[in-house]
């Protein structure tokens, strides 16, 4: 499914305004949207954020929640949906949030 909506993502290329490094991982996650579980595949991930590839669509601005295996659950915004990816932007504690992801860091 294709997502319908108005916000995207930085153009290809142009300037990356991102206050968090991310870093590839191509891994398997879960989005909790509306009240449903979908399978996802997470495709790259900071403390800030993450991009994802979903199957079914989500909204700008859309509350979610990302669990990751390692990770846990991480409670998040979407930030901008493009097609089947879409970028969540994680809005929990961000010192609590660095340390669930270290378990990436470590193990992933």
């Amino acid at each position: 499914m294709t997502a319908h909506c108005t916000a995207t993502p930085p153009a290809p290329g142009g300037p990356d305004n991102r206050s968090h490094a991310r870093r590839a991982v191509r891994i398997t996650g879960r989005l909790f949207s509306d009240g449903v579980w979908q399978d996802c595949e997470v495709i790259n991930v900071s403390a800030g954020g993450a991009k994802l590839h979903v199957v079914s669509a989500c909204r700008p601005g859309q509350e979610l929640r990302l669990e990751i295996e390692l990770c846990g659950q991480l409670p998040g915004v979407a930030a901008w949906v493009r097609g089947d990816e879409l970028g969540i932007k994680f809005t929990g504690d961000p010192a609590e949030t660095a340390a669930a992801l270290i378990g990436l860091a470590t193990y992933g």
